[in-house]
């Protein structure tokens, strides 16, 4: 199929093979258009309303934060807090307490195979994937890594990017020859440690998207023991690559997914990274 008469999802799905073509090298930033629009445009026909999961609190009215949901007033510790209220005759308030709701924080990092052997519609529907977490989750913690030769990080936990810079970002990550899952999982644990180091929020949890094909490193179960959680989510329905994923679920202690059908793979993805947010992975 001609790039001149490609549907924009066409575009989507074989954007590195255009990239590389010569000729198309002047337009290359009109294909990355073309293809982000695409990929979008998946991701928001999948996107329903999300409950975020919240935490209850009671603080002194000056120190309820400013991102609070259902401030009301808390009796109990406003009596606590003013022992002369229980006296009738006493006008005097000292300290107005207040319950109130916050969204919980959950760090997800995300480490996703971009390697040729993730090339074409499986990279596209990825690209989906991520785009449905940014849309439905803009203001969580969430860490990205792309990985083939080497790893890169896509995005911080505490990075603000929009949808479409996520995407533009991803896909211009280069398709190379071969899978490092290994460093793929490694830099994810380096940015699980920092957000432990940090001291912020609850412990981070991992998700893997792979194969679970390696034609670079070692064999990187060794690391899995070091997550707190670990999830892996297993593309396609080749048999040989699945007991290194069911090992890395195991010893990390998380759950394995496999993705058979290609198309089911935008809404598995939503769907961990869900269920991890509101705590139930």
């Amino acid at each position: 199929m001609d790039a001149g008469i490609s549907s924009a999802w066409d575009v989507a799905t074989r954007y590195h093979e255009f990239k590389a073509k010569p000729s198309l090298q002047k337009i290359s930033e009109h294909l990355r258009e073309i293809s982000t629009q695409a990929i979008l445009e998946k991701a928001r026909a999948l996107v329903g309303s999300v409950v975020h999961p919240t935490r209850s609190a009671s603080a002194p009215i000056e120190e309820i934060p400013a991102l609070a949901q259902g401030v009301d007033l808390d009796i109990d510790e406003t009596i606590e807090a003013n022992p002369h209220l229980r006296d009738p005759s006493s006008s005097g308030l000292d300290q107005l307490w207040m319950e109130y709701r916050l969204r919980r924080s959950q760090p997800v990092v995300l480490s996703v195979d971009t390697s040729l052997s993730m090339t074409g519609e499986k990279l596209a529907l990825t690209a989906v994937a991520l785009a449905v977490v940014a849309l439905q989750f803009p203001e969580d913690p969430v860490g990205i890594v792309a990985f083939e030769n080497r790893a890169t990080v896509l995005k911080h936990p505490e990075e603000k990017v929009s949808p479409e810079v996520l995407v533009g970002r991803f896909l211009d990550v280069p398709a190379q020859g071969y899978t490092h899952l290994e460093e793929g999982i490694r830099q994810a644990l380096r940015m699980v440690r920092e957000l432990e180091d940090s001291g912020r929020g609850r412990a981070a949890a991992t998700v893997v998207l792979t194969d679970g094909k390696y034609t670079a490193g070692r064999d990187p179960a060794y690391l899995a023991p070091r997550f707190g959680q670990l999830h892996v989510l297993k593309m396609g329905k080749e048999k040989s690559s699945a007991p290194l994923c069911r090992e890395l679920a195991h010893r990390g202690h998380g759950s394995l997914r496999e993705v058979g059908e290609l198309d089911a793979l935008p809404n598995v993805m939503y769907g961990v990274v869900k269920d991890l947010l509101r705590g139930r992975a």
